[in-house]
């Protein structure tokens, strides 16, 4: 993907999720998400802040970057973000949801990586069903390949082949683990997928990886 289409992509999620947050009702947003120690409500104040994140907004959050690390800080910073409340974020998403920035100490592919996984993070413990739009999907899964290791994935990314039923992708080497991409991607992101969607010798490798792992916060 070009960088018009990534960010065209980012802007598209952000658009899309801001509509399935003005329908939820105060309980579901304050729902566990899939990210340990954060809620609905963090995860999207969390999402809507990247745009937000320019150079001047990360000097100020520099102390704690630099005693913390940017995956230290950012649990943190979304916690506090989302304690600004349901009407403050939806007015947030008013706002810049169609900025085409995110954090300025990540790349742009950082950023379509937290805009597909974070829009999961928020629906699936809704029991609410999104799509990932396949191509963005599989260049965040060949992302996670190289950056997953800092989510918690490490146990997907050795001994596994993983190979899309939905899309152009394949990647890895040993047993095979197929499905769809987005339960590809979401493993590579330190999320559990849905396991039943997959297939190949390499499932029960991969959740025995699964179950020895640490859990991601992020």
């Amino acid at each position: 993907m070009n960088k018009g289409q990534i960010w065209e992509t980012v802007i598209e999620q952000r658009l899309q999720l801001a509509g399935i947050l003005r329908r939820l009702d105060p309980g579901q947003w304050a729902t566990p998400s899939l990210c340990v120690g954060w809620t609905v409500q963090d995860v999207a104040a969390h999402m809507i802040s990247a745009p937000q994140l320019g150079p001047a907004a990360i000097l100020k959050l520099m102390p704690q970057m630099l005693r913390y690390g940017y995956n230290g800080t950012t649990p943190h910073d979304g916690q506090r973000r989302g304690r600004a409340g349901a009407a403050s974020i939806l007015s947030q998403f008013d706002r810049f949801a169609t900025v085409p920035r995110g954090p300025a100490v990540v790349s742009m592919r950082e950023t379509l990586t937290d805009s597909l996984v974070h829009f999961q993070d928020i629906v699936r413990p809704l029991s609410i069903e999104h799509d990932m739009p396949l191509d963005a999907a599989v260049e965040v899964a060949r992302r996670l390949a190289h950056t997953g290791l800092l989510l918690g994935s490490r146990p997907m990314l050795t001994s596994l082949r993983m190979v899309a039923t939905d899309a152009d992708y394949s990647q890895g080497s040993g047993d095979e683990i197929s499905g769809p991409i987005a339960e590809l991607v979401m493993p590579r992101a330190g999320r559990a997928p849905r396991w039943e969607l997959l297939q190949g010798p390499g499932v029960d490798v991969a959740r025995e990886k699964w179950l020895a792992r640490r859990p991601s916060e992020t």
